[in-house]
């Protein structure tokens, strides 16, 4: 009779401890997965800004300020999304890197309000302006 408690007591330890460990195991990846999908995330939006970017300096090159701005207001968008994930992963320069390009493209855009072939410059500088994420 005592064996075959001792048996058990030793058999439901031997579980609690592998639950335990596979638990600690699948909660380390899931960390390290969630990471992952956020610098994923942000670089998806950095992505989308500068296509909308470029299609908007494409549009001014053919002066037609409609189309560019509509680009212009869609990557101002990608980029505030992007600064604010970016803040909270914690990544403060590259954050701030972002909102100087939302800005230079917030005064791109209303240079092309005001149908100012100067709006380009502004928009290289923007994207110039845009971090890199690793």
């Amino acid at each position: 009779m005592k064996v075959t408690l001792k048996t058990i007591l030793f058999m439901l330890i031997a579980l609690a401890l592998a639950v335990l460990g596979g638990w600690i195991w699948g909660v380390t990846g899931q960390w390290r997965t969630e990471e992952a999908l956020a610098k994923a995330g942000v670089g998806l939006h950095l992505a989308n800004a500068r296509g909308n970017m470029l299609a908007a300096r494409v549009d001014l090159f053919e002066v037609n300020f409609g189309d560019a701005s509509r680009s212009l207001e869609n990557a101002k968008a990608d980029l505030v999304t992007a600064a604010e994930a970016l803040d909270r992963m914690g990544l403060r320069s590259e954050a701030a890197a972002a909102r100087e390009a939302a800005a230079r493209v917030d005064d791109a855009k209303q240079l092309a309000g005001r149908l100012d072939q100067t709006a380009n410059t502004r928009l290289a500088d923007a994207i110039r302006l845009l971090p890199k994420m690793p």
